[in-house]
């Protein structure tokens, strides 16, 4: 980066650095985003999140020099979507995705452009989300693009406009305790906000000093599952055992590529296809590479090549034996993705017809990039997913953007909902008649979760104390008691309101089975109708002590 104080405009160099130093700090501040949470609930959710997100695209841009500011840009952009977890980390890699947009076909950006790319990125962020409200991450990011795009009239000075941003980020920041109501109780401003904040100061800050960045993320709890992850991608790996890259300058720049993308999609997985009009990159896994590099020159010169041979002796030994089974599987009508956590709850998935369940849950959300490698697993023309959680919705209704596979989301909230989803498929139906039916019926189940609280904290009238045992109910805060038989009695309550009559109860993997038991018998005897049957099952999820679900 220059050593220049002031700069009325950056180049690529000097966005690099400027995402890269925005990652550092959001992994210096992850556990104080965290902290801003409203439950007290051990979720390690908004700042974790964001940190990642970012994080994938500090590490993907170390590995490239010299790239000019809209490939910097997309390649952010890009990294971010596939490393994007929870809706936080959504909708910050929306935020820049925008922005890429705003500085495509640019060189440099002065203050008029950045203005213009902020304001990108906003449209971008609200444009996916259903119902945005304010006092979140976009509020404080809309403020932002607004105050910098009168800044950039006064001053086209990216510097300037910049700074004049994060002002009006911080009192946007500071009004989200008023603009909503959960926060208000809380009195925390909204931890999605304070992250983007972080971000916009971190690159300013390093613009003013003129030092370069850099990524140093810490070790953390999340390293076990990053690894369990990295395994399944390397199980995908042993059926494509060739990591083919490589960088065409298109003959044509308005030629259309997506006969070419079909072609890739047919030869391989783990595709990841960019053509900005100049250039097609790819990053496809291949058992062809010859194949699909001849087919490239259809539309262009190399510029680079890279093929890497991925296979172990053992893993080429997998490979041989499935090729050399007799035929390929036909692909069939429906296919099916679950998040979820726990050995026995992934098993109860796998015996409803479930294909492949991606490791996650409310302490560890999934990337897009996890649940798109799922995805590219299973052999189906149409394929549901079940995010089973609400902060994984919106990660995985980015997935079909990364796939030109038919995908459906059923909006499932809790595991109970997702179990009662793939009940209501029906394999004669089509996909959209199976797409509602799929809903209505995760409609139905009433979902209690029992686990305990991280930290002490006042919730909507509730003393809440570090360790207390805390029940949820259909999301909502039921109840939190030093005592689990209070916590019981309670849910026996809501179950007696709701009159249903099928209750199930999944024990975790820090609950023994004589406990379980126990803490059946006590839930039957506080049922007040004995029609009431109850069924108990070993889920060995983390976090949660019960998930008990109501139909």
């Amino acid at each position: 980066m220059s050593e220049n104080i002031k700069h009325d405009k950056i180049n690529g160099e000097d966005y690099k650095n400027l995402i890269i130093s925005a990652a550092q700090s959001l992994e210096d501040s992850k556990e104080e985003i965290n902290d801003l949470n409203v439950f007290p609930v051990p979720d390690g959710d908004t700042g974790s999140n964001m940190s990642m997100t970012v994080g994938n695209a500090a590490k993907e841009l170390l590995k490239n020099d010299n790239l000019t500011l809209d490939q910097t840009a997309e390649k952010t952009a890009k990294a971010m979507l596939h490393g994007a977890r929870g809706n936080s980390g959504v909708i910050v890699s929306l935020l820049f995705r925008g922005i890429a947009k705003g500085l495509k076909n640019s060189f440099e950006c002065d203050g008029i452009a950045w203005a213009e790319a902020l304001k990108q990125g906003v449209e971008a962020a609200y444009g996916a989300v259903d119902r945005p409200a304010e006092g979140t991450i976009l509020t404080v990011a809309r403020k932002c693009a607004e105050a910098a795009e009168q800044a950039a009239k006064r001053q086209n000075d990216f510097e300037y406009v910049l700074g004049v941003a994060i002002e009006a980020a911080e009192k946007a920041l500071d009004e989200t305790i008023n603009q909503n109501p959960v926060l208000e109780k809380a009195g925390v401003v909204d931890a999605g906000g304070m992250g983007w904040l972080v971000v916009m100061k971190a690159m300013h800050q390093t613009l003013k000093t003129g030092k370069v960045a850099t990524y140093e993320p810490k070790v953390s709890n999340e390293e076990p599952r990053e690894r369990a992850d990295f395994s399944a991608f390397e199980t995908e790996e042993i059926t494509f055992g060739f990591c083919t890259e490589f960088i065409v300058r298109k003959h044509d720049g308005d030629s259309d590529t997506q006969g070419f993308k079909k072609y890739l999609n047919g030869m391989g997985d783990s595709l990841v296809m960019l053509d900005d009009g100049e250039i097609i990159k790819v990053h496809v896994h291949t058992n062809e590479p010859h194949a699909v590099l001849g087919e490239a020159l259809k539309y262009g010169v190399y510029e680079t090549v890279k093929v890497e041979n991925m296979r172990t002796q053992h893993t080429n030994k997998l490979v041989e034996e499935a090729m050399s089974a007799p035929g390929a599987k036909s692909e069939k009508e429906y296919g099916f993705v679950s998040v979820a956590s726990g050995s026995g709850i992934e098993e109860m998935f796998k015996e409803l017809g479930v294909d492949i369940v991606v490791a996650g849950g409310q302490t560890m959300n999934p990337s897009c990039e996890d649940i798109y490698n799922a995805v590219c697993q299973i052999n189906a023309k149409n394929i549901f997913i079940l995010p089973n959680n609400k902060n994984i919705i919106m990660t995985s209704n980015q997935v079909s953007e990364m796939s030109d596979k038919n995908i459906k989301v059923i909006p499932t909230r809790s595991v109970p909902q997702g179990f009662s989803a793939l009940l209501g498929f029906d394999l004669e139906a089509d996909v959209d008649a199976n797409f509602e039916s799929m809903s209505e019926m995760a409609k139905t189940v009433d979902t209690m979760q029992v686990t305990y609280a991280a930290r002490n904290s006042n919730f909507d009238g509730l003393e809440i104390k570090e360790g207390d045992y805390l029940s949820l109910y259909n999301d909502k805060l039921l109840k939190n008691d030093s005592s689990l038989d209070n916590i019981i009695n309670a849910l026996a309550d809501k179950i007696n309101e709701s009159e249903k009559s099928f209750v199930s109860v999944y024990y975790g993997e820090d609950v023994s089975k004589e406990e379980a038991e126990d803490t059946l018998f006590k839930l039957e005897k506080s049922i007040d109708n004995p029609s009431v049957e109850l069924a108990l099952y070993q889920g060995n999820q983390p976090v949660y002590y019960y998930i008990i679900s109501a139909e």
